[in-house]
């Protein structure tokens, strides 16, 4: 270990410190401090927060115990720390540690020093380490060095010290100087035994491999970079084969600034928009309710002509007081004639139409998407939202009027209704606000039912799946089950099972392949629909074959 290494660990034991003091107390630059103060937190040792301090975990709890016990620089600096680690498999003779490649002179200086301080004895078979802490200790760096598998469906991540000779494609944070983002680790990851990598396993492997607050930071950092391009819903599958959900949902509410489940894993919030202001992104900001109507009324003032406007998101939630703050203002308009009125009334305002947008909203495939630097984003729909929702007339008058901001009159689509409209997103802090609005006990499920199949209706893009999607991950991560989850369920497949027979004749083993249904439910749905007319039944071979009936 380095010296000055070992002399920062005294030092924030005894008192933690900030950069700028560990680099005068050690007169040394803080640009060196810092980079020895990251790799004693890749290490597991340190934390950083305003102040850097020992971290709590295992590593750092024996380090401390051992800065009681020891003078660290007579034992850990230089090959001293080999030579222990050597050690580490049973006693050896000085000619044992010669033949692992340590000189000689080298060797039984090490060992005396070692001797004297108390923490190898001399035995019959040779020298052994007498101090259990300090063996701990080293088996667990010993162990953090070493090669580390990750294994999903036959693939394998392996994270070593030195790559030279070994197999396999670098991932992770060894692959993100690949995608523009300057990070260099002491470690290399290697992905082996699959596929070609896309960037949204660089960024899974990464979310899987991160030990601290840095490397989740660094993790924050790449997805903000390529925000525009990752795909959330690769993301999700390539979390759930590694099994790293529970921390990717963590990073996105951290991205999104919402409530974060284990907030030891990630920086406070200033000082990550420090370190990503580096790379050139930041956290978007949040806008309270104030400053939300303060900037409604402003573009009231600029309208030219009446506009109704419908809000669907966030700044629904702040006007019924449900929430604080939000990020954007989501807008459903009726007609084109808003819609230019609007942008030239956010045009007015200095906003500025943002062509490059996440692939999160590029589903939703808003009308236009503004913004301004300090103020919060507008999201303009004109009638339909991701190409399967419409304004629909019972939306309407299921609506409230909230205020009147001059020329922009706001209306609050209904709980029910929002809840539907973010059921078809593919953003986590919508699942949240879902999650949110079903506690509130605010939805009338047999109304949102209706509307569900209205929209399949209106637009034949089946808006039900998404719904009953996102129903099933409500009970399954916040237990939270709505009333009408077996009448939706019953309801899409039925759906799926039309969709399927009009692309090709299928039997019910083909069916049940092509679904994740019960095979007896698939039975007596087909049952039902060919008792209704809408299928018909070939029953001339071993197996029934069933196809949609022509409409």
């Amino acid at each position: 270990m380095h010296r000055v290494s070992l002399k920062i660990l005294k030092e924030i034991d005894r008192n933690p410190s900030r950069i700028s003091e560990l680099a005068e107390k050690l007169g040394k630059s803080q640009s060196w401090i810092s980079t020895v103060v990251s790799k004693l937190e890749e290490k597991n040792l340190v934390e950083k927060n305003r102040k850097i301090k020992l971290a709590k975990t295992y590593e750092a709890t024996l380090m401390r115990e051992l800065l009681d016990s020891y003078n660290l620089e007579k034992i850990l600096v230089g090959k001293k720390e080999g030579i222990l680690k050597a050690l580490l498999s049973g006693a050896k003779k000085p000619g044992d540690l010669e033949s692992e490649g340590f000189a000689k002179s080298t060797v039984y200086n090490a060992l005396n020093d070692l001797k004297s301080a108390g923490v190898l004895e001399d035995t019959r078979g040779g020298y052994r380490i007498s101090d259990e802490t300090l063996e701990r200790f080293l088996e667990a760096r010993k162990r953090s060095e070493e090669e580390t598998p990750y294994k999903a469906n036959g693939e394998k991540i392996i994270i070593i010290i030195d790559a030279g000779g070994e197999d396999g494609e670098p991932t992770a944070f060894s692959a993100f100087s690949r995608y523009g983002v300057d990070y260099y680790p002491n470690k290399t990851y290697l992905y082996r035994d699959g596929k070609d990598l896309e960037i949204e396993d660089v960024l899974i492997h990464a979310v899987l491999c991160a030990k601290n607050k840095k490397q989740m930071a660094m993790c924050g950092i790449f997805f903000l970079r390529h925000r525009n391009t990752l795909d959330i819903q690769k993301l999700w599958k390539k979390s759930e084969k590694w099994n790293c959900e529970k921390y990717l949902a963590n990073l996105l509410a951290f991205i999104d600034q919402r409530e974060v489940k284990n907030p030891d894993l990630f920086l406070p919030v200033e000082e990550f928009n420090s370190l990503a202001s580096n790379y050139g992104v930041h956290l978007q900001e949040k806008h309270s309710k104030e400053r939300l109507l303060t900037g409604l009324e402003r573009i009231g003032d600029n309208l030219k002509n009446k506009v109704d406007a419908y809000l669907l998101g966030g700044v629904n939630l702040i006007l019924r007081g449900l929430k604080d703050t939000t990020k954007d203002i989501d807008v459903v308009l009726e007609n084109q004639k808003g819609f230019r009125d609007l942008v030239q009334a956010l045009n007015g305002d200095n906003y500025e139409e943002k062509h490059e947008i996440e692939q999160s909203y590029k589903r939703l495939e808003p009308s236009a998407i503004l913004e301004k630097q300090g103020s919060p984003r507008w999201d303009i729909f004109v009638e339909v939202v991701a190409n399967c929702l419409h304004l629909s007339e019972e939306m309407k008058s299921r609506s409230e009027k909230h205020t009147e901001k001059n020329n922009l009159r706001l209306y609050l689509l209904s709980p029910t209704d929002i809840f539907l409209f973010k059921s078809v997103t593919d953003r986590e802090g919508d699942l949240e606000d879902a999650a949110l609005l079903a506690r509130q006990e605010e939805i009338d499920w047999d109304i949102l039912l209706d509307e569900i199949k209205r929209q399949d209706r209106l637009t034949g893009r089946y808006p039900s799946f998404a719904t009953l999607d996102i129903i099933d991950i409500l009970k399954e991560r916040h237990n939270i089950d709505p009333p009408i989850r077996e009448r939706l369920a019953s309801y899409c497949l039925e759906n799926a099972l039309i969709l399927h027979l009009e692309e090709e004749p299928k039997t019910i083993r083909g069916l049940r392949e092509a679904l994740d249904f019960p095979e007896h439910q698939i039975y007596n749905k087909l049952k039902k629909l060919e008792k209704e007319g809408r299928i018909e039944v070939d029953r001339a071979g071993k197996l029934n074959t069933y196809r949609a009936k022509p409409l």
